[in-house]
């Protein structure tokens, strides 16, 4: 498909739940912990006028559908602020800061003073009604394939309550993830891109928030949407996409539907759409107007400049810093970079490498690609698994080429690597053992390439080959 003709434009909007203690106007846990609600709080929302007289469209169709909102309260991770029954409290000042250093990482304008605005929010997400939201960075940029990717806006808001249930007009919330800081990062409109280039940028920028180590590893912590049109078609916005491979998907099946539409003579409206997990994607409501912002009343604007000065003191190492350091510092080819850079591990790897006396090499191939083998074949890893069998690894406990299937057991059984080594009678064997096991085939072979093939297939998984090879050399 010749995007370029179609004259696709898309534009990103992805979101990122910070790994802070607080939430980012209260001081209530970020943990989402708690398993049973101490409270529920039931109440309905309606739309009102901007100061113009205005009703905001996506508003009014929320307003429309006359549903009831329950909300769960939990002890610790919710208070009287989520409820709106309470002034908010100052802005998160880690969560600020680490906001500042994103938007320097994306070489962004920064204010001298931001300005904490509420954004028109009735689908029952918050019990408030609105969604208060700042911009701490604009007008920055990213360079991907020697092109200026331009990033509009990175603003810090708080992440909305998860819906649980939907039955009969009523909607329930769970009000733990209310509040909790988020930052969103907006490029501007991308053009003479493909869908596969706009997963990379989307994967670019996701490497770049997460260099600050402060991003949620949970599912759910990070989350994208995508604004779409093609020449003939209009501008649509697709919320919810729930992995980053799945955006160029998404992208590819809302320019066939935009097609089928013009094709047929119908309209193609503005609206908003949800992404489902095969790329397809349903009506939501309309597209929400322009208006539906206004300034926070309860909270002054905040001077940057002291905590400006603190972000740039601890700005993380860049990403073509830590890249170009890779391959230096722990010698990993240009592949192998590669690799970690395209699975969820890039990050991990330095972490892993200071904990274990591993090669730098073989940890990255473990990361980059074993783990995300499994990933492809539907087996996920916990990241504390793979640290246990590569800990196993670094204690001799089990030889290299056990990895995969170690790790395979795990992603299977979920049980300790002990017990994969077990079920899976892959201990190591001792020097005195292997040695027995070349005695008997040099009873049947004479040349060292007929010993070792005989020992190997015998001992395989269960003796590194370097050591076998030692022994059958001394024992010619």
């Amino acid at each position: 498909m010749d995007y370029k003709k179609l004259g696709l434009k898309v534009g990103l909007e992805i979101h990122f739940q910070l790994d802070v203690a607080h939430k980012l106007f209260c001081k209530c846990s970020t943990a989402m912990a708690q398993k049973q609600p101490t409270m529920l709080v039931e109440r309905k929302l309606h739309p009102v006028p901007s100061e113009l007289g205005e009703v905001d469209v996506a508003a009014q169709f929320e307003y429309l559908r006359d549903r009831t909102f329950v909300y769960q309260v939990f002890d610790e991770e919710v208070c009287n602020v989520e409820l709106d029954e309470e002034p908010p409290h100052p802005v998160n000042q880690e969560a600020l800061k680490v906001a500042l250093q994103v938007a320097l990482l994306f070489n962004c304008d920064i204010p001298d003073e931001i300005h904490i605005m509420r954004k028109t929010v009735i689908d029952g997400s918050n019990p408030s009604g609105f969604q208060r939201t700042m911009v701490v960075g604009r007008d920055g940029f990213l360079m991907y394939k020697g092109k200026k990717v331009p990033i509009t806006y990175v603003s810090l808001e708080e992440d909305a309550g998860a819906k649980v249930a939907e039955e009969d007009g009523k909607v329930v919330y769970r009000l733990s993830r209310l509040g909790i800081p988020l930052i969103e990062v907006d490029t501007g409109i991308l053009e003479g891109f493909t869908p596969e280039d706009v997963n990379e940028i989307a994967y670019t920028i996701g490497l770049i928030v997460r260099s600050t180590g402060k991003v949620k590893r949970v599912i759910g912590a990070i989350r994208q949407d995508v604004n779409v049109s093609i020449e003939k078609g209009a501008r649509v916005e697709i919320k919810g996409i729930q992995s980053l491979g799945l955006i160029a998907r998404t992208i590819e099946e809302e320019v066939k539907r935009q097609i089928a539409l013009v094709e047929k003579g119908q309209t193609v409206k503005e609206e908003t759409r949800f992404a489902k997990t095969d790329g397809s994607t349903e009506f939501m409501r309309p597209l929400p107007g322009a208006n539906r912002m206004y300034p926070e009343s309860d909270l002054p604007p905040i001077p940057v400049g002291a905590i400006l000065k603190e972000a740039k003191k601890s700005l993380p190492e860049s990403l073509e810093e830590k890249i170009k350091r890779y391959k230096t510092e722990y010698k990993l080819s240009e592949e192998l970079v590669s690799g970690l850079l395209k699975s969820d591990y890039f990050f991990t790897f330095e972490n892993f490498c200071k904990q274990l006396k591993l090669e730098p090499r073989i940890v990255a191939n473990v990361l980059a690609s074993v783990a995300k083998d499994l990933k492809r074949r539907g087996l996920e890893v916990a990241e504390d698994d793979i640290f246990a069998v590569l800990q196993a690894l670094n204690q001799k406990k089990i030889v290299k080429e056990a990895v995969p299937d170690v790790l395979e057991y795990l992603a299977r059984h979920g049980k300790t690597v002990e017990d994969a080594i077990k079920e899976l009678g892959i201990a190591m064997l001792q020097e005195d053992q292997i040695k027995e096991i070349v005695k008997e085939a040099l009873k049947s072979a004479k040349d060292f390439e007929s010993v070792l093939k005989l020992v190997m297939s015998k001992v395989r998984g269960k003796a590194d080959v370097q050591t076998v090879i030692r022994i059958i050399k001394g024992m010619l």
